[in-house]
Formats: C-alpha cells, structure tokens, sequence
C-alpha cells in the first residue's frame, strides 16, 4: 500500500513537471512570435495609410489642386514659387486642424500625428516621427531616395509626400518608410 501510495504522488510530480515544460516552450513561441506579427501589423497600418491618403489627395487634385493655380494668387511667380504653394496647399489640405495634426492618420511607430510640411526632413528624435511629412526636395523622391540610420531615426513610419512642380505639370509621390529606414515597395505617383 505505501509503494501504491508513493507512485502516485511520484506521477503527479511527472505531470506537474511535464505541464511546466509545455507552458515554457508555448512561452518562447509566443516571445519570438508576438514581435514579427506586430511589426506586420505596423506595416499593414502604413500600407493601409498610405492608400487612404492616395486617396484623399486623388480627390484633392480633382478638385483643382496644381501648383498653378495655388500660385496664381499674385503672392509668387515662377516654377519654385509654385511649388513651395503647391507643398502648401497639399498640407493645408490634408490638416483636419490649426495644430497641424490629423486625426486619421498616425505613425504606427511613434504614435505621432502631426504633419510636417518643410524641405528639410523634420529633426526629431525615436518616438517622435511624424504622421505625414510633405516636402518639396526632390532628394527625398522615391527613385533617389536614399535610407540611413537618420533617416530611420527621423522618419521611420511616418508617410512621405513629395510634390515637384515643373512650369504648369507637376506630380505628388506617396510613400512610407518603414521601421527599418527603409522606403515602401510600393508608391503611388499623381499626376497634377
């Protein structure tokens, strides 16, 4: 009877053990699992963001958005005064408010939502990029595009909007950099 008695305590002490063993290697699935599924979800945001704003500017443009006639108000003249009113006129109309901030659109990475609308790239450090950064330097166009550790730093997640003005035909790229500093497989160019 004490033997019977003793094996079963000594399988329950194998079960317990057994049980241990499974929930720990369920833990490091879901340790090496949860980071690559959240940072494919982060990309899927960008994408998705990415094509809500093609979107938007698409309708925008339909509008009459063209650096023309943004600049035929009698304040500029020549191509460059027309596209500085065209970078401007892409940002005013993506703003939702005063504070340059949209509501509709975040940077999965930082959290951000202001829009930024400058040549140069905005100088901010990890965790503060931008929602949106629309910009006139063609430097920062898809096909030159070129990554760095400070471009990753100052704009990883955030959606590039580039606008070149040539005369009276333009055309606005839209595309991302990723969380590896990287820039987007895909881009959408509009034509103005």
């Amino acid at each position: 009877m004490k033997r019977q008695t003793a094996r079963r305590h000594g399988d329950s002490g194998f079960v317990v053990v057994h049980t241990l063993i499974v929930f720990a290697i369920a833990g490091v699935v879901a340790a090496i699992g949860l980071p690559v599924y959240a940072s494919g979800a982060k990309d899927t945001v960008l994408r998705q963001n990415a094509r809500t704003l093609e979107v938007e500017l698409t309708s925008q443009v339909a509008l009459g958005l063209e650096p023309a006639s943004v600049a035929g108000n009698g304040e500029a003249t020549g191509s460059s005064a027309a596209q500085d009113h065209a970078v401007l006129a892409i940002a005013k109309a993506i703003r939702e408010s005063d504070n340059g901030c949209v509501r509709r659109f975040a940077n999965p990475f930082s959290g951000g939502r202001a829009i930024v609308c400058q040549s140069t790239p905005p100088m901010s450090g990890r965790g503060s990029q931008p929602a949106i950064w629309v910009t006139d330097d063609q430097r920062y166009a898809y096909g030159t595009f070129a990554p760095s550790a400070s471009t990753k730093a100052q704009l990883a997640g955030t959606l590039l909007v580039v606008a070149g003005a040539r005369g009276r035909q333009g055309t606005i790229q839209i595309f991302y950099v990723d969380d590896a500093g990287q820039r987007s497989s895909t881009l959408a160019t509009l034509s103005l």
